[in-house]
């Protein structure tokens, strides 16, 4: 009896490291699949097993961003997003939050992102709370350069962290947030609707489209006025071949140029004017700002005022919101304001 006993444990021993060999060697083998990793800022095609609704990270995915690396081991359940476009990013994917920081209007959340309730607010997008941050145990962080450079230690200290280059170039971070979010098909999705949108709009527009120029203006509370070149609606501009007039094609820095005069208002003019114009919380002089410059009479010889082009446009979507969402209604306006319809 004690020697069939033996002969028995010896047989299951022998049946056990067999299958542990064939389930290492069979893991060798899906790793060396899998190691040919998408350089970041690409999409990789999902597989056939996964359908293309479901946030999958099948292995563990490095991903280059703009202060550095991070290694995603798992599709991550406990994200926190700290700027406005990444949050916009993250209801066009589907991926609801468990912090993010306020928006800059309609407090906390832009209506049109959906349903927040449950998600945690981190406070301001310049100085996020870092402590409630903690609290939360993300395994995902969503950050930006210019404005969170300084504390990317810290939040890379608490979990995996994503930093894109530009707040508002959403067509390039979202690929990259999105390989991150397990959503890299979803993303394609949104880009190649995107990008037939942008074809149709330019074809519509014909001959006309060269010739066309458009001025994004804005007053601020310091009483000046700025002219967006760059920033989310000036890279919006630029894709769809929409120029500023030559008074505004010279050198600037950041987002655009910022007119302190009067006597500069020709400056705006172009052939359509938008007018981002908004009274934030705390900002309650801009309408006396804006009369100001409405009121001076080199405003009533503007091109576009005397011509009923000068539009005043939702400055949530078309600044603040700065992803595909509200990038998407943009472009639905300026269908609708060059009358292509």
């Amino acid at each position: 009896m004690k020697l069939q006993h033996g002969k028995q444990a010896m047989k299951i021993a022998n049946v056990l490291l067999a299958l542990t060999l064939l389930f290492v060697f069979s893991g060798c083998g899906s790793s060396g699949s899998s190691s040919q990793s998408t350089p970041s800022g690409s999409a990789a095609a999902p597989s056939k097993e996964q359908a293309p609704s479901s946030p999958v990270i099948a292995s563990e995915v490095t991903i280059a961003h703009a202060l550095g690396t991070a290694t995603i081991k798992e599709t991550p359940k406990r994200i926190v997003y700290l700027y406005q476009g990444a949050l916009d990013m993250s209801a066009a994917l589907g991926v609801k939050p468990v912090g993010a920081v306020e928006s800059t209007d309609q407090k906390p959340w832009f209506a049109y992102l959906g349903d927040m309730n449950g998600v945690e607010n981190l406070g301001d997008e310049g100085q996020p709370n870092v402590e409630a941050i903690v609290a939360l145990k993300p395994d995902l962080i969503v950050a930006t350069k210019v404005r969170h450079e300084k504390i990317y230690a810290q939040l890379e200290a608490i979990a995996p962290t994503i930093v894109t280059e530009d707040l508002a170039d959403w067509k390039t971070s979202l690929p990259i947030v999105a390989k991150a979010l397990g959503k890299v098909s979803e993303a394609n999705a949104l880009l190649e609707d995107w990008n037939g949108r942008v074809a149709e709009f330019k074809k519509k527009m014909g001959d006309k489209l060269a010739s066309t120029t458009v001025s994004l203006i804005r007053v601020q509370r310091d009483g000046s006025v700025k002219v967006y070149l760059k920033g989310f609606p000036g890279l919006m501009m630029q894709e769809l071949g929409l120029a500023p007039p030559k008074s505004q094609q010279v050198e600037f820095s950041g987002s655009g140029l910022d007119i302190t005069s009067k006597e500069h208002i020709p400056q705006f003019d172009a052939d359509y004017i938008f007018d981002l114009t908004t009274v934030l919380p705390g900002q309650e002089s801009i309408p006396d700002l804006y009369k100001e410059w409405t009121s001076h009479p080199l405003w009533k010889e503007l091109n576009a005022v005397k011509n009923g082009k000068l539009i005043q446009v939702d400055p949530i979507m078309w600044n603040f919101g700065a992803g595909p969402l509200a990038a998407k209604a943009m472009l639905a306006d300026v269908f609708q304001y060059f009358n292509l319809s």
